[in-house]
């Protein structure tokens, strides 16, 4: 009976669709809103049992289908629409649904639902787009930071529907964003590119693409995107630190994107992508980085004398270069951190030999916290385990003094200076 009741109100439920469609012509957001949360709470709460009757399919498949068409109502969420958002969920309980019956039936509906899904998947990218720069620029920081949540519900939900999807997901991203970037014709927008270098981060953050065939052609791909805004450039970066570990296992195309993230660091408004993706690389590939070594500390000096990023970032950049310094050999190490940190012990000196007041003792804690966090980082012994797989990368344990050891001695009695007149400040002996 409980079944039967359900299959009769599908037909008045499909029977809104063409409600639903004048309601969204004519912007009548409530009506549209009603609608589709009934479809959903129809489909969400009693997919399991609809999906049971597989004599009904085509009936259920219909209520998929308006949902869908839910999901990718027009619109700017959330300024011209607030539904899209509730669809979500009813994608992952679907497809625990379908994974969940035996292999046979399995099959069944991965056959039907699978096209879904990757209907779904351009869908949400297509959502997931940033207005023009124009519109964007009228939004409220309230607006601004839902349609930042939005996108990484969205996000969430690309990287559920891998399961489903699997390595042909990829696939069929990396097409197409190689055809957006090669077509000359018809030169694609930024926001289109950004969604789909979007859903290849969200993707590649959280699962294992190390063996995916397509990732090559992806590097390849991103020196020539036309980085024109600050949103697609973070995307970029993000989804470069997304790849750092594949980075280290296929060194040979970390030129192809080393120069852009040490390009980003010099931006601002780049600060925590640029800086929190150079970090991963230097952390992921440090055995292969001694070639460019030289460039990279020369960049982050630069930015740190500079003073662009705020605090928390110029200790990721720190932790960077203590990643970074640990694959060199002693004395290349020991030379970069004179040049390094030569600056910031003078500058503690003049600070040491003043009065202690507020002012000072945030530059005291900066300079500490700077070094602190190279130091953190700074690991010659090689026999970290953050890269188990490739012992055959790994130098030989470092013969002579540890670099660590020998600045601290030099910078001892200055540390000492400084502990003397802040002793009953907490924050600065800590």
């Amino acid at each position: 009976r409980y079944v039967n009741t359900l299959l009769k109100l599908i037909p008045p439920v499909l029977g809104l669709q063409e409600q639903l469609r004048q309601a969204v012509q004519s912007g009548d957001m409530e009506t549209s809103h009603g609608i589709c949360r009934i479809a959903v709470a129809l489909g969400e709460n009693h997919s399991r049992a609809l999906l049971d009757q597989v004599e009904h399919w085509q009936s259920f498949l219909a209520l998929v289908n308006m949902i869908m068409f839910c999901t990718g109502i027009p619109g700017h969420y959330p300024v011209n629409e607030t539904t899209s958002s509730l669809t979500l969920t009813f994608w992952y309980t679907l497809q625990d649904d379908i994974l969940s019956f035996e292999p046979d039936k399995q099959a069944v509906y991965q056959q039907v639902y699978r096209p879904v899904y990757f209907q779904l998947v351009d869908v949400l990218l297509h959502k997931a787009q940033f207005p023009s720069d124009e519109e964007y620029g009228f939004w409220s920081s309230d607006e601004k930071e839902q349609f930042r949540i939005y996108r990484v519900d969205i996000s969430d939900t690309l990287m559920y529907v891998y399961e489903m999807l699997g390595a042909e997901l990829l696939s069929s991203l990396y097409d197409k964003l190689g055809r957006l970037l090669t077509n000359t014709e018809q030169p694609s927008t930024w926001q289109h590119t950004e969604a789909l270098l979007y859903g290849f981060q969200s993707i590649a953050e959280t699962i294992d693409v190390n063996y995916s065939d397509v990732v090559p052609g992806l590097i390849g791909l991103i020196p020539r995107i036309s980085i024109s805004n600050v949103q697609l450039a973070d995307t970029v970066m993000f989804t470069i630190g997304a790849l750092s570990e594949w980075l280290a296992d296929h060194p040979v195309m970390i030129n192809n994107v080393l120069p852009l993230v040490l390009q980003a660091l010099g931006n601002p408004e780049l600060s925590i992508s640029s800086v929190s993706t150079l970090k991963k690389i230097c952390r992921e590939c440090k055995y292969d980085l001694p070639p460019y070594a030289a460039n990279i500390v020369a960049v982050s000096q630069e930015v740190l004398m500079k003073q662009i990023h705020k605090t928390s970032q110029c200790m990721w950049l720190m932790q960077a270069l203590g990643f970074l310094l640990s694959a060199l050999q002693v004395e290349e190490i020991l030379k970069n951190l004179h040049s390094l940190i030569t600056p910031y012990i003078q500058q503690l000196e003049k600070l040491a030999d003043e009065t202690p007041n507020p002012s000072n003792k945030l530059a005291i804690i900066h300079i500490l916290g700077l070094l602190s966090n190279l130091f953190t980082t700074l690991d010659i012994s090689h026999h970290d385990d953050d890269h188990e797989s490739n012992e055959v990368k790994k130098l030989p344990v470092q013969q002579g003094p540890n670099p660590v050891v020998v600045v601290l001695q030099q910078v001892f009695q200055l540390i000492q200076k400084v502990l003397s007149k802040w002793l009953n400040d907490a924050q600065v002996v800590e």
